[in-house]
């Protein structure tokens, strides 16, 4: 017993590992992580100018729910652009003559878009829109047109263009784009292949340099004329091919099982995984040369991947979370693939729609590569 705690108190860097966890999730769970989102990013797209549309704007602006990026646009079109690169969450599109037909008891409708592919948005549409509008619409009846309109005006909420006949009620019609029918397996295998492809690189090669060293054949390596780059370089590339086919594999299997529909093109999904699967690659190997066992290599690696998968929008809203943790996100590659395979193949997206991720991508895996290839020949000295 008592060379075990010499062995455990001799491996500082496990004890470290031990410590940092804890505080990783609690800070994760704590603080960053939120089931009901704030601070949404929505455009209104407006095409009535009246005081009760103002003034349901601004109680939007005044929520902690939204964040109204624009609310003087009439542009439909980009709107939906931006919500197809993931820059918003909502859409609210206020018809012409939006206010004369309700005081006129036509029921005019308000339509609220929502990114379906997003699980940690759709949730929130109705539940808080509602209320938001309703206390709009009781501000608008009650000063100075109470002889007009009863203050008791209702609100129906549909989830389809239903029009009511009832006098003096607003249809708010919910519409989840990319995922009109709210299966869960549509929001899910999206962001997992980013999950998968994520653990299974870094752990892959997290343990490389180390289990060389361990079996002696480091120095064989060494002797050789190849540089530090080089032998990084060589070391990763057939996982790179592994890379690849766990990816066709995912397909495949939710292509045949789940009936996972792909709007976008494959071949521009195999193109976006390439520096994905690199960045992650480098990620694993600057772990492997930084650690001094295969066991330290791989608590290095469940480091990386809680942030990964946390932080990164997959299980819970991106925009939802406070400002740090967003800023955290967007040092993690996930974030970006995982926006690039929601895109692609739930929102059928082009190149130029997918750029704006991709290039994100690319600049990290050339950055780990760097880091890589420093830590190694340092580690070698």
């Amino acid at each position: 017993m008592v060379k075990e705690f010499r062995l455990i108190l001799r491996d500082k860097g496990t004890i470290v590992i031990l410590i940092v966890m804890p505080l990783i999730q609690l800070v994760l769970f704590g603080y960053a992580i939120r089931i009901d989102p704030k601070h949404l990013p929505v455009v209104i797209v407006t095409y009535d100018h009246s005081p009760l549309t103002r003034n349901f704007i601004s109680k939007l602006q005044a929520s902690t729910y939204f964040t109204v990026v624009d609310a003087l646009s009439n542009n439909i079109n980009q709107a939906r652009a931006d919500m197809t690169s993931g820059k918003i969450s909502y859409i609210v599109t206020i018809p012409a003559n939006f206010t004369h037909n309700f005081i006129r008891g036509e029921n005019p409708q308000l339509l609220v878009e929502v990114d379906g592919s997003d699980p940690g948005s759709s949730g929130t549409a109705i539940g808080v829109f509602q209320p938001i509008l309703q206390e709009a619409i009781d501000d608008f009846t009650k000063n100075g047109l109470g002889n007009i309109i009863p203050a008791s005006s209702s609100m129906n909420v549909t989830g389809s263009l239903n029009i009511n006949n009832n006098a003096n009620s607003v249809n708010l019609v919910i519409h989840r784009n990319y995922n009109e029918a709210n299966k869960s397996e549509l929001d899910i295998i999206p962001g997992l292949i980013g999950v998968l492809l994520t653990m299974t690189m870094v752990m892959i090669t997290a343990s490389s340099i180390t289990k060389e060293n361990e079996d002696g054949t480091m120095e064989m390596l060494l002797s050789t004329p190849l540089r530090p780059f080089e032998i990084i370089i060589g070391k990763v590339l057939p996982y790179v091919v592994l890379g690849y086919l766990q990816l066709t594999t995912i397909l495949l299997f939710s292509r045949l099982l789940i009936h996972l529909p792909i709007d976008g093109s494959l071949w521009l999904l195999y193109l976006s995984s390439a520096p994905f699967i690199l960045a992650n690659l480098m990620v694993g190997m600057i772990f492997s040369t930084l650690a001094t066992t295969p066991m330290q290599a791989m608590q290095l690696s469940m480091l990386y991947q809680l942030p990964s998968m946390m932080l990164s929008g997959y299980f819970f809203s991106f925009f939802g979370m406070p400002q740090w943790a967003q800023w955290i996100g967007r040092c993690v590659p996930m974030t970006y693939y995982m926006r690039i395979c929601r895109s692609i193949i739930l929102k059928g997206s082009g190149f130029m729609q997918v750029l704006p991720n991709l290039l994100p991508i690319c600049v990290m895996a050339a950055v780990f590569i760097v880091i890589a290839s420093n830590v190694f020949k340092q580690t070698l000295d």
